[in-house]
């Protein structure tokens, strides 16, 4: 938080607060707006929930918003779209951690070898040649799985996770035909070093598509704050069918039968949004800067 955003947010307050003789809460008004000052340009910001029509996000949801029970938690649909993230019963739920992310926001916190949220109902990617995913997310510094799109080996298939204690983060995308020599692996930086953005909380922005419209490499991007992290670990990737062929799902998390077979979850999760599409330049700014100002977060 830059210091003139708080002292003009004090000034603001202080000089609203003395014109209305205190009332209404404009100085704490004026203090919050110190707070997020030059976090978010409000005039490009797009709340997620306001997007209609082909725009209309698959799913969105936060750990602000769930419905938990002894053994199954659900993370609220609040687009309308019908889609909810939950644990499935098949084997522990993630924690919900209070007021984790700014001392303002809650959390859920993946802690056991079988946390993972399914969308419920199953979401049939069977299709569809692109997907874009935004998480408000901090990674632990364990080997462990973020995101996965199917189990297989099929088109469109997707890994993400982290590969070393240094919080390294590894997408591997499988292109346009079945098989384990049809992938692009790329990770957020050279393994063996540790950066500071990955121990706090960040905004994960990952994307894919079973195309290279801008050459070798295009088929996807993986964004932390904002900027693009993307070191080729390999790739031979080949698109030959330019649909998902199958009817892939997606898991958030790690479960006892990932076929990668990591030990353990390593990440807290705020909040989840599913695009069935490429998001532009555009697109992407405007839903981190609601990510900003929401949390009230400096990402």
């Amino acid at each position: 938080m830059a210091r003139i955003g708080l002292q003009r947010g004090f000034t603001q307050g202080i000089l609203q607060g003395v014109k209305t003789g205190l009332g209404m809460g404009n100085l704490r008004t004026g203090f919050a707006g110190g707070i997020t000052d030059g976090t978010a340009n409000m005039d490009k910001l797009q709340d997620p929930t306001l997007l209609t029509g082909v725009k209309k996000p698959i799913i969105f949801c936060n750990a602000d918003n769930v419905t938990t029970t002894a053994s199954t938690i659900t993370m609220t649909d609040l687009v309308g779209s019908g889609f909810a993230l939950t644990q499935n019963g098949s084997g522990q739920t993630p924690d919900v951690v209070v007021k984790d992310i700014g001392n303002l926001r809650n959390a859920l916190d993946f802690n056991e070898v079988d946390n993972s949220l399914f969308p419920t109902p199953s979401y049939n990617f069977a299709g569809e040649s692109e997907y874009s995913v935004m998480m408000v997310v901090k990674i632990k510094p364990i080997a462990s799985v973020i995101l996965k799109v199917q189990d297989d080996l099929n088109p469109g298939t997707l890994l993400l996770q982290t590969v070393d204690t240094a919080q390294t983060i590894q997408s591997t995308l499988t292109g346009g035909q079945p098989g384990a020599t049809n992938t692009s692996v790329y990770r957020s930086r050279s393994t063996g070093t540790s950066t500071s953005e990955l121990q706090n909380y960040m905004i994960l922005t990952y994307k894919a598509r079973l195309a290279q419209p801008g050459g070798a490499g295009s088929e996807q991007e993986l964004h932390i704050n904002g900027t693009l992290k993307k070191t080729l670990f390999s790739s031979n990737f080949n698109v030959i069918t330019r649909t998902m062929t199958s009817a892939q799902t997606f898991i958030v998390g790690n479960t006892r039968t990932d076929f990668n077979a990591l030990e353990g979850n390593g990440m807290y999760l705020g909040a989840f949004l599913l695009f069935d599409y490429w998001l532009n330049e555009s697109e992407q700014l405007r839903l981190e800067n609601y990510f900003r100002d929401y949390y009230g977060y400096k990402f």
